[in-house]
């Protein structure tokens, strides 16, 4: 199998009141049934397709594992031994949705030994991965009641075999309560850290987000740099034109940070009209030119107000880079100074204001 090699795995619960992976299975506190179990066997539902899914207990067979039964066949993985139990119980132990699928992966580890892996959540606001990129390669697409749980891709240095892709996909299929619960999960935290005017993170997110960035950087010792933005004249927009004006300037600011930032940098309004971005990776040097594009944008946009007038958008940026010793608010407050000192530097104007042909424009005063 070549790096082309594309799967899509759809998981919809069966006719079951336990939901997407029912699982008839002793009480922990019962007596050993007389049957020990040594394995699931997967039965996906009518037409062949993984509709459905079933996971039945398979009584004695010689090695213990997780077997995919697609169609009339049946075959035994060749693979290691994996106890569904353990995973079943490892998996559903958490709701941190990067936990879940880091566990999710180890367990493919023990059986398939992926050289590598990468998990992204819908609309990727989760990115991870961990080892190396191989030759081949295994992707797919995971899904509960047609809603999208995200994209899994595995990596290795020799093709992935049909018996692989069955231990795979049987994990897969036990999985997938665990993910839709910790997604679930995860986006009701996302929602707490969203600013409701801009969708931007907040307060909120740059201190969950901001220490685990930080953390990671320290840890792999990867540079990390901040910037703090301050539009000029704010108040005077608020004030002049009223604040449903001032707030279409706060979303337009928005969306050009969303333009100009990469999807691995975070974006918040911290409140009024200052406004933090923080760059993983990125130098000083490359958290200026980031700076630099973000003012450039915003000098060539406007917002138009109910009488035709427009309004520039200009806005004074101090950036900052991580030293030993730092923390995450020591970092804000060495950017806070930069853009202080940026201001100091040069002359508050106003606001530009442009209006369409046949107004006369007056000049805002302060």
């Amino acid at each position: 199998m070549n790096s082309a090699d594309f799967m899509s795995l759809q998981v919809l619960p069966c006719r079951h009141p336990v939901g997407a992976a029912a699982l008839d299975r002793p009480n922990p506190s019962s007596v050993t049934p007389p049957k020990p179990w040594h394995g699931f066997r997967v039965i996906p539902g009518d037409n062949q397709s993984l509709r459905g899914f079933q996971v039945q207990p398979i009584h004695p067979i010689a090695i213990p594992s997780l077997t995919l039964v697609s169609g009339s066949e049946s075959k035994q993985p060749s693979g290691g031994a994996l106890d569904p139990v353990r995973f079943l119980l490892t998996m559903s132990a958490s709701l941190d949705l990067d936990e879940v699928v880091r566990t999710l992966n180890a367990f493919l580890g023990e059986v398939v030994a992926p050289s590598g892996w990468s998990y992204r959540s819908p609309g990727d606001e989760l990115c991870l991965a961990e080892g190396q990129q191989s030759g081949h390669s295994i992707q797919y697409q995971l899904k509960c009641n047609e809603q999208a749980l995200g994209v899994l891709k595995l990596w290795r240095n020799r093709p992935f075999t049909a018996e692989d892709q069955q231990q795979i996909e049987a994990l897969l299929a036990l999985a997938v309560p665990s993910i839709h619960n910790a997604l679930r999960f995860f986006q009701i935290n996302r929602q707490l850290e969203r600013d409701p005017l801009t969708g931007l993170g907040n307060r909120r997110a740059l201190t969950i987000q901001g220490a685990q960035w930080l953390a990671d950087c320290i840890r792999h010792r990867h540079p990390l740099s901040l910037l703090v933005l301050d539009l000029d004249r704010f108040k005077m927009i608020n004030d002049t034109y009223g604040h449903p004006v001032g707030d279409r300037v706060l979303c337009q600011v928005a969306e050009i940070l969303r333009a100009v930032t990469r999807t691995a940098d975070l974006c918040v309004r911290l409140g009024g009209d200052e406004f933090v971005v923080l760059l993983p990776g990125a130098t000083l040097d490359e958290a200026k030119d980031c700076a630099e594009r973000i003012r450039q944008a915003l000098a060539e946009q406007w917002v138009e107000t109910e009488t035709g007038e427009r309004i520039g958008i200009g806005a004074s940026i101090g950036a900052a880079s991580h030293r030993p010793g730092m923390d995450l608010d020591q970092l804000y407050h060495e950017a806070d100074a930069a853009l202080y000192a940026v201001k100091q530097a040069r002359p508050e104007r106003a606001p530009r204001r442009l209006v369409r042909p046949g107004f006369q424009a007056q000049p805002l005063m302060a």
